[in-house]
């Protein structure tokens, strides 16, 4: 295996996007080779009539072989294994005349040789799961092939989850990439009341995607796939869009990731649009999980005049940490607290003690999910200051949403 004649591919998604510390095929590898007296132990792909190297085990021969390196199968040893015309086994390769002649054998040099085939789930060979040493190794026989047997297997299935990982994930990104089309996915709106006069001060701009799936979902798996950035921009850049056939008083409000506000093209989405007519609302989870780098991300909106709010306050046991830290203009009461609130006087308490938090440190509060007069009576006597819910409007298309507005101001 000279080096000099090995080329380059890039790991596919195999294992290159399944890859963690101390992969599981890597220790299968190091297991193998160890436990084996050889030197090198790999696990190759057949792609193309080449053998692919993607996980390798090799000390002080990283400069001969390493993940990545690839050679045409008619230099190496596999093909003429998978065709049976070498064994599995060669304890001494100088005993096997096409060992002998190929040119493979004399430059690393290989001694001996132990190869098995590793399948893919529909029964085809995915490649070859490998050991050798520069010299002859007598000892080895067929017992110890059943033991390579064993972790070839073991080698099989982490190769078959990562291939169905990657089926997994051509599917999340060929809907993302359909969703992203002109008109993959849409934008409807649910308004916010003023809870003592009922008329709209905002809309929230919430997605909702063809296959009926709930949004979050769709979210969680562009994250997943490195491109919840991409999805989030083009949710707000389609919200936004609408913003033009509302009076100039009216804001629209709508979910931004840590990730999303701190990558910068938010600001860059939005930057055209009049801070005073934006609210960016961050769910008390993703505020707990990276707050370092969504403290900078949310001083940027500070300084732009855009007001943010904690959406989801009351879900989680990190909320009170997280809006001591936040900060947010508005505090949006999670639905499980809105839930039956006129009847249960453990959330009114909770609820009491937000309304108090929030005007002390500036800010205001708007009740999600409300359903009932009766809970909205209760809010309103708990001097929360917002609310939204099917009680007043459930989520509408814009022109929906433009007749609910002219009806409701008439009123």
């Amino acid at each position: 295996m000279d080096a000099k004649t090995m080329g380059r591919l890039p790991l596919p998604l195999t294992l290159a996007a399944t890859k963690q510390p101390d992969d599981a095929v890597d220790i299968i590898l190091e297991t193998v080779r160890t436990h084996f007296d050889m030197q090198v132990a790999y696990l190759s792909e057949i792609v193309d009539g080449q053998s692919i190297f993607r996980a390798v085990s090799a000390p002080g021969f990283e400069a001969l072989v390493s993940p990545g390196t690839t050679m045409p199968l008619s230099e190496v040893y596999c093909q003429h294994i998978l065709d049976g015309v070498l064994p599995n086994l060669i304890t001494d390769t100088s005993q096997h005349p096409v060992a002998v002649a190929m040119p493979i054998t004399q430059s690393v040099p290989i001694g001996s040789h132990m190869s098995l085939p590793v399948y893919r789930e529909d029964g085809k060979v995915y490649g070859m799961f490998c050991c050798l040493r520069t010299t002859p190794h007598p000892s080895l026989g067929e017992r110890d092939m059943a033991v390579m047997e064993t972790f070839a297997g073991l080698a099989g299935r982490q190769i078959n989850d990562g291939l169905r990982r990657r089926a997994e994930i051509a599917d999340i990104n060929a809907r993302l990439d359909r969703a992203l089309e002109k008109d993959g996915f849409r934008v409807v709106l649910q308004p916010v009341v003023d809870l003592e006069t009922l008329q709209p001060i905002k809309f929230e701009a919430l997605s909702r995607f063809g296959d009926g799936r709930p949004p979050q979902i769709w979210f969680e798996e562009a994250r997943q796939v490195g491109r919840q950035v991409e999805l989030e921009v083009a949710a707000v850049e389609k919200a936004l869009a609408l913003l033009g056939r509302f009076p100039d008083d009216m804001a629209i409000g709508f979910n931004a990731s840590p990730q999303t506000i701190a990558s910068g093209a938010l600001i860059e989405a939005i930057r055209h649009v009049p801070p005073e007519r934006l609210v960016v609302e961050i769910t008390e989870h993703d505020v707990a999980e990276d707050f370092d780098e969504l403290a900078i991300a949310l001083e940027a909106l500070r300084r732009a005049g855009i007001r943010t709010a904690a959406d989801d306050v009351g879900a989680g046991f990190s909320g009170l940490i997280a809006l001591l830290r936040m900060q947010p203009d508005i505090l949006k009461l999670d639905i499980e607290l809105v839930r039956d609130i006129n009847q249960n006087l453990a959330k009114q308490a909770l609820v009491l003690g937000m309304v108090d938090f929030a005007r002390k440190t500036g800010a205001v509060t708007t009740a999600e999910g409300v359903e009932t007069e009766e809970e909205c009576a209760a809010l309103r006597r708990l001097k929360v200051d917002f609310g939204q819910g099917y009680l007043f409007a459930r989520p509408m298309d814009v022109e929906d949403t433009l007749t609910w507005m002219g009806d409701r101001r008439q009123r």
